[in-house]
């Protein structure tokens, strides 16, 4: 009713000087309002716009697309003899040995060929440093069955030799028919690798600086090296540092020895007193007080 009011309202005819009665007035103006409302009507009830597409035409000499046959994989045979390394368990690449040291080697290996190991298989030296093994050494497998996926250790019993230096070894399995065969890739081989390094002995003498005796009641003696009780039955303890710059960076250590020889001994009745006990201790430079252990 609104709208119906609405558009009356606007269309109303303008205000003219005519003999027209009321009625007429009225009368028009529905007719007006009545042409209004067919129009609404006529839109209304227009065939509805369906949303268009361009559809692009296939040339009949287009060729259609062909189907591409999908991928087959092709089955790899899996070869009967192949290994693969796992780990060094014992004397990894690069390890320092001594000379004429013995040392049991084991390398860590995976059956991954399609046969089974047994005690009819071997180990056997390939070539370069021998070791201690002579050319051609070969020891049979120790297993009974390896089968394809598991792991065995192998080991092997090695010498160095007597001359420093780097020395590498390499090795391989041997199947039952004699066919030598490695690791992947390519079935290369397995490997022992030491180095050599000859015992040498570095005398180290004390740093007068960095060393000194403190006693137990607080007393400081730089550059005193003393061990033992004082006169007035205070214990003193000696600090000593050594300079170790002429020990090579690469050096192993394998031993350290305290030599006494050069100090004198004296007191009684302590003249042929020794060392009573020696250990590492990191202390402050210089020493103080604080660095007496009760």
């Amino acid at each position: 009713m609104i709208l119906l009011i609405l558009l009356v309202g606007c269309n109303l005819p303008v205000a003219q000087a005519t003999t027209s009665s009321p009625s007429e007035a009225f009368t028009q103006a529905a007719e007006t309002v009545a042409a209004e409302l067919t129009q609404v009507s006529s839109l209304a009830s227009a065939t509805p716009i369906e949303p268009t597409y361009t559809a692009t035409s296939i040339n009949s000499n287009t060729p259609s697309p062909s189907n591409t046959p999908a991928f087959t994989p092709t089955n790899t045979p899996v070869p009967c003899n192949l290994a693969s390394f796992v780990s060094d368990v014992t004397y990894p690449d690069n390890t320092h040995v001594v000379p004429n040291q013995t040392f049991v080697k084991t390398w860590r290996i995976r059956n991954i060929g399609s046969c089974s190991w047994n005690s009819n298989y071997q180990l056997i030296f390939d070539h370069g440093a021998g070791l201690g093994i002579t050319s051609g050494y070969t020891q049979p497998l120790t297993f009974s069955t390896v089968n394809s996926w598991q792991m065995v250790d192998l080991t092997v019993s090695l010498t160095a030799p007597s001359v420093s230096g780097t020395y590498t070894g390499y090795w391989c399995l041997r199947d039952p028919g004699g066919v030598l065969f490695g690791i992947t890739p390519a079935g290369g081989t397995f490997l022992v690798k030491v180095i050599v390094i000859a015992n040498t002995t570095v005398t180290l003498s004390p740093v007068g600086t960095e060393s000194g005796s403190v006693s137990s009641d607080g007393t400081i003696y730089p550059g005193d090296i003393n061990v033992g009780d004082s006169v007035d039955n205070h214990s003193i303890q000696a600090f000593i540092s050594y300079d170790i710059s002429s020990i090579p960076s690469n050096a192993t250590i394998i031993q350290v020895k305290d030599n006494f020889k050069s100090y004198t001994t004296g007191g009684n009745p302590f003249g042929n007193l020794g060392l009573l006990k020696g250990y590492k201790l990191n202390y402050t430079t210089p020493l103080i007080p604080a660095d007496y252990i009760s």
